[in-house]
């Protein structure tokens, strides 16, 4: 080899570095606020929004409160408006005799967008339920797990789902700055009605395809805020391959564990009204669910270090699935079985 065939070679060996760096390493630093998210949980959670029961009167003012949070996170709306209604007058009759307080007929979803450079492409949605159970009409007794509630007493379900509402926002927050290296549109849902059986989820579910908005992937958060032997539990696998994103997404804390559960698919929550759809969905949960629908469900009750962990992993792992080329395809051979999740 002459000299300029052995500066070439090296050229490409250099080169061939300083691509390999950047796309393995050039990530903005994405590090969730847990004070900013407790701060949304404990509002969410107050006395005065009475656990966020979905047509109660009290969801609607949770529902402002966080399309005031979206818009300060730098969001706008998807459409003309970000509430958009929730229809539950075909909510069954046995959820509505078990809990206590009025009845509205509507409940409200917030959807908003961080837009991109290429709205022609399949959309990315995040999304959470911000609703809970409110109050119990009457007392609720299982002596087999320990569980009594009186009548009337206030479940404030700050776990489930204000933890997981919190890091929707704080991540829209944390991503939105970087919508110029987006590959595809960021859609930001806060689901009204989960409780009451994934009802908000299903209705916007339709209202996007009806509006020929399509979602390539949905990426669902549910109860973040309590995390046991340091495991984050990903499911949905099962109808899309989520391994090679796993695989490339930075484990910047090399003590928490992803566990993948590949057969699983939770039917209780908002990601299965999207799968039934045979739309790859992500569900994230941590595992410990001993405030599960209890009093004891309170802000003061959570482990915030372990919430930012999980939502640490979980803002690198969108951003990886933002800016790639491709989404994770489906496994059309594989139809969604649901596993329910325990208690849920």
């Amino acid at each position: 080899m002459n000299g300029f065939y052995y500066q070439f070679a090296l050229g490409v060996v250099i080169f061939g570095a300083v691509l390999a760096g950047c796309t393995g390493h050039d990530r903005p630093p994405l590090a969730s606020d847990p004070d900013r998210m407790l701060r949304t949980i404990e509002v969410l959670a107050s006395d005065s929004l009475g656990g966020r029961r979905a047509g109660s009167g009290d969801d609607l003012r949770a529902a402002r409160y966080l399309e005031e949070r979206l818009r300060d996170a730098g969001c706008e709306p998807l459409w003309h408006d970000m509430a958009v209604a929730v229809d539950l007058r075909g909510v069954d009759e046995g959820r509505r005799q078990a809990l206590a307080g009025p009845w509205l007929a509507e409940s409200r979803n917030i959807v908003a967008v961080v837009r991109s450079r290429h709205p022609e492409a399949d959309k990315l949605l995040i999304g959470a339920h911000y609703d809970h159970a409110g109050r119990y009409r009457v007392d609720v007794r299982m002596p087999r797990i320990g569980l009594h509630i009186a009548a009337g007493e206030l479940l404030p379900g700050a776990n489930d789902n204000a933890s997981g509402t919190a890091a929707v926002v704080e991540l829209a927050r944390l991503l939105r700055p970087y919508a110029d290296r987006f590959r595809r549109d960021l859609v930001v849902a806060l689901f009204g009605a989960e409780e009451l059986g994934i009802v908000g989820s299903r209705q916007l579910e339709r209202m996007l395809r009806d509006s020929s908005v399509r979602i390539g992937h949905m990426v669902n958060l549910e109860m973040l805020g309590r995390m046991r032997g340091d495991t984050l539990l990903l499911q949905g696998g099962r109808i899309a391959d989520l391994g090679p994103f796993v695989a490339h997404t930075p484990r910047r804390d090399t003590a928490l564990r992803l566990v993948a559960e590949p057969e699983r698919l939770s039917m209780g929550s908002d990601h299965y009204a999207f799968a039934q759809r045979m739309i790859p969905v992500s569900f994230f949960v941590t595992t410990d669910h001993a405030t599960l629908h209890r009093p004891t469900d309170t802000p003061e009750s959570l482990d915030m270090q372990g919430m930012k962990r999980a939502v640490d992993y979980i803002a690198d792992y969108l951003y990886g699935l933002l800016t790639a080329d491709r989404l994770p395809p489906l496994r059309i051979d594989r139809r969604p079985r649901a596993a329910a999740m325990n208690n849920e």
